[in-house]
Order: C-alpha cells, then sequence, then structure tokens
C-alpha cells in the first residue's frame, strides 16, 4: 500500500490551523451549570479569600463578593486589596461567563465552584456531584474524578485542590453567613 503525499499550499495553513483550534475548544469539558435554583436574596456576600503555599506562606490575599445574577445566576468578583478585579465571572444554568473586560481565569473559576456548596448545600455548579466525608474533609467528585476538598474551621473553610493549591474562605458580613 502506498501512501500518497499530501500538500497544502501556505494558503490552506491557516485556516487549517483555525479548524484544528476550535476543534480542541470544542473538545474540552463540559461548562459546569447549577443544579439547583440559588435563592433569591438582594444582599452581597463578602469574604476574605487567602491562597497558601504547601507550606503555609501566602501567595495571595483577595476579597470575594458573590451575589445573586438573574433569576438563576451568582456573579463573582474577586478584587485585591486595593480595589482592582482579580476575576469576574456569572454562572448561571447556561454556564460560565466573563463579566466585564477583565480576562478569563479558569483558577478563579475552580475556586467559585467550590465556594457555591459552602454558602449554599443544597446549591451545585457541576451537576450531581458526589461527596464522600474522610475525616474532617467533604471530598467533592464529578464523573470519578476529585474536584476539590473543603475542610470546615470555626468560621472558615479551607479549599484543597488536586493541583495542590490551597484557599481559605472566610465570610467578612459579621457572622451571617457561615461557610
Amino acid at each position: 500500500m502506498k501512501l500518497k503525499h499530501i500538500h497544502i499550499k501556505r494558503k490552506q495553513i491557516v485556516p487549517l490551523a483555525a479548524a484544528f483550534i476550535l476543534a480542541a475548544c470544542t473538545s474540552a469539558a463540559p461548562l459546569p451549570r447549577l443544579a439547583q435554583a440559588w435563592p433569591q436574596q438582594d444582599e452581597v456576600r463578602w469574604f476574605k479569600l487567602v491562597q497558601t503555599a504547601e507550606d503555609g506562606r501566602i501567595l495571595q490575599t483577595s476579597l470575594l463578593a458573590v451575589q445573586p445574577d438573574g433569576s438563576d445566576g451568582l456573579r463573582f468578583v474577586q478584587t485585591d486589596a486595593l480595589g482592582a478585579p482579580l476575576a469576574r465571572q456569572t454562572v448561571s444554568r447556561k454556564g460560565w461567563a466573563n463579566d466585564g473586560f477583565v480576562a478569563p481565569n479558569r483558577r478563579a473559576q475552580q475556586v467559585f465552584a467550590a465556594v457555591v456548596p459552602l454558602i449554599d448545600p443544597q446549591a451545585a455548579v457541576y451537576p450531581q456531584p458526589h461527596v464522600e466525608k474522610q475525616g474532617a474533609a467533604d471530598i467533592y467528585f464529578q464523573n470519578g474524578k476529585e474536584m476539590w476538598r473543603i475542610v470546615r474551621q470555626n468560621d472558615a473553610a479551607v479549599m484543597m485542590f488536586p493541583d495542590r493549591s490551597v484557599w481559605q474562605l472566610t465570610p467578612l458580613d459579621n457572622g451571617q453567613t457561615e461557610p
């Protein structure tokens, strides 16, 4: 069996590369969705969000605001200490969307998804997550794959991800919201 050589003209390279890029984008994991309706509340919930290294060093401290967005969504705004946005995203039954002109931030999206069940245990961003208890940790799985672990500590919660990143979430609204 002889194989024929395929000749690609330079004019065909750009459309071919674009097709490969689009194909790679469409093969990504399905977008997370809210599994249940978010309780209708007008207040914004404020949190201190701290990312730490494995040795306990603080890598980043930020503020996180979470508020209802429309009838079935949530809006997340993460800012640095000076108020500059680090991530702004919304999630609804249609999936995730960037909010404003802040660059996409997949890490923040993962953290925001882990925050949802801390605010409301009946809500979930991923449909039908499986939760296992292991010691003090609640381990969240989707399709057999670990998404994150949560350990509650007094008024805070520590979220640990498979990539070994660790985030601590502490409510800032005088105890009205417990993680």
